[in-house]
């Protein structure tokens, strides 16, 4: 096998080895290093990434199921972290797993050194509607006072909105009125047309629903709770209880309320980073 940078223009006959976003970036010409693996002329894998604040971030790392477990995975690694010294203080890998088969990059990972890395709360956590009915949490009656976006005239909503930016609270892709917006799970607090919070389910998570924005102004302690369990409350009478459900922290704060209120939710993103010996001081400032 032979690995061979590839230039910036159309990724050819390596699209499909690529994310989508890494191919586009280099068929736009973007500072992007890519590298495709080949074997007698035949393309057999891709690795891109970019370097951010003295970080070589990989985005991309894929090799054909037919032709691994026979190190291409590490051969396009490796040929990577020979280009860094002097351009980068490591080399971090963000990924979520999204299906079966990305369980194994951790302990890919792992074994060619890498580490993982404290995300300090910034993590999508998994579980299913099912087994929230069952928690505790979920169990007790609905308290407080929370009205559903689909049911806030448009002045809440855009209300919403600037206080959210102006906090510079988390909001769903897209914001507000964004597409995969779920206006009948979403739940916010007014009072007196003030905004004081809000919990945000959208759909962006294939067949399930993401918790993906929640925000308090602080004034009430205890909203967050009752908006969430709200939010989860309408979640469950309209979608059957074995769908998905994704939650989105944002800070080790709210990682924190989410693994006391939902015990059972399991992280499914992980970062992993190669650290590097040195790297040109130029770089690092």
């Amino acid at each position: 096998m032979q690995i061979g940078v590839l230039p910036p223009g159309e990724p050819g006959v390596f699209r499909s080895l690529l994310l989508p976003e890494a191919a586009d970036a280099l068929a736009r010409g973007e500072a992007l290093t890519a590298l495709g693996l080949t074997e007698n002329g035949l393309a057999l894998g891709a690795a891109a990434g970019y370097l951010e604040n003295s970080q070589f971030q990989l985005i991309s790392l894929y090799v054909a199921p037919a032709y691994r477990q026979r190190g291409g995975g590490r051969m396009l690694v490796d040929a990577l972290l020979e280009l860094l010294p002097g351009h980068a203080a490591g080399m971090t890998v963000r990924f979520t797993v999204t299906e079966e088969e990305h369980r194994t990059i951790a302990p890919f990972l792992a074994h060619l050194g890498f580490a993982r890395e404290d995300d300090h709360g910034q993590s999508i956590y998994l579980t299913t509607l099912s087994r929230v009915m069952q928690l505790p949490f979920y169990q007790s009656q609905p308290k407080g006072r929370g009205t559903p976006l689909c049911e806030l005239p448009e002045s809440d909503l855009t209300a919403l909105a600037h206080a959210a930016q102006a906090a510079q609270a988390p909001l769903p892709p897209g914001g507000l009125h964004g597409e995969w917006v779920e206006k009948q799970v979403s739940v916010a607090y007014l009072e007196n047309g003030v905004p004081q919070g809000y919990v945000i389910g959208d759909t962006s998570w294939p067949g399930g629903l993401t918790l993906s924005a929640v925000w308090s102004s602080g004034v009430y302690p205890t909203l967050l709770v009752s908006l969430l369990r709200i939010a989860l409350a309408r979640a469950v009478e309209r979608y059957a209880p074995e769908t998905v459900l994704a939650i989105q922290a944002v800070n080790a704060r709210s990682a924190e309320l989410l693994r006391s209120l939902l015990p059972d939710i399991e992280p499914i993103s992980f970062t992993y980073r190669y650290p590097l010996s040195s790297v040109d001081k130029t770089l690092s400032e």
